[in-house]
């Protein structure tokens, strides 16, 4: 609920509509169930991340490309297709396509390396609670008409109208199960310290 609500609202308060490129910065418990609800809204959907082993898994969510930080002008696409999909990389020499930025990271020092990769008059949504600030370069950002938001909270009709949504188009969080218990809190606090859950972790009684 709480990621689906947050990712939900996100997407609404950026204004995303149908045709758009959401890119998704983070691809952990937020950052897939924003996959899916923009997938499922209509837009093409770039998904960045630091992890390369999950290529697999941000294809068969919706990502239609995959970019990894530190090398974000090189995009990967899906080949060949179900278990077969593996990266296919092109690099584009200058990408200016995504329309929605969400920051779903655990933490986030600078924007400037995504700006290459925003359409004019992007939406960036910061989603990230941190206590540092970010670096943002001004003109690279007021030149194009960049808009900078925030939302870290789900409003309550969001709540109603996510639920209708994943019905509607019945959409599934990824997660992994532990028993409720303390070893199995503690397994799943281990495994998402240690950024290896996938992608949200649930206890079961």
């Amino acid at each position: 609920m709480c990621a689906g609500a947050s990712t939900y609202e996100a997407l609404d308060a950026a204004g995303t509509k149908p045709g758009d490129r959401v890119g998704v910065v983070g691809i952990g418990g937020l950052g897939h169930m924003a996959i899916l609800f923009a997938k499922a809204m209509g837009c093409g959907v770039t998904a960045i991340t630091r992890d390369e082993t999950k290529y697999m898994d941000l294809f068969h969510l919706g990502a239609d490309e995959v970019r990894v930080e530190g090398k974000l002008e090189k995009a990967a696409f899906p080949s060949g297709g179900g278990d077969e999909w593996g990266p296919d990389y092109t690099t584009l020499p200058r990408p200016m396509s995504i329309d929605v930025l969400l920051i779903t990271s655990n933490a986030v020092k600078e924007l400037e390396a995504y700006f290459p990769l925003l359409a004019r008059r992007a939406t960036i949504v910061l989603m990230t609670i941190q206590m540092e600030p970010i670096k943002i370069p001004y003109m690279p950002f007021v030149l194009p008409g960049h808009r900078l938001i925030a939302s870290t909270e789900a409003s309550h009709q969001n709540h109603f109208e996510m639920l209708k949504f994943v019905a509607r188009h019945g959409i599934e969080p990824l997660v992994e199960t532990f028993p409720m218990t303390i070893e199995g809190a503690s397994q799943a606090f281990g495994r998402l310290e240690k950024g290896e859950m996938r992608y949200r972790g649930v206890l079961v009684n």
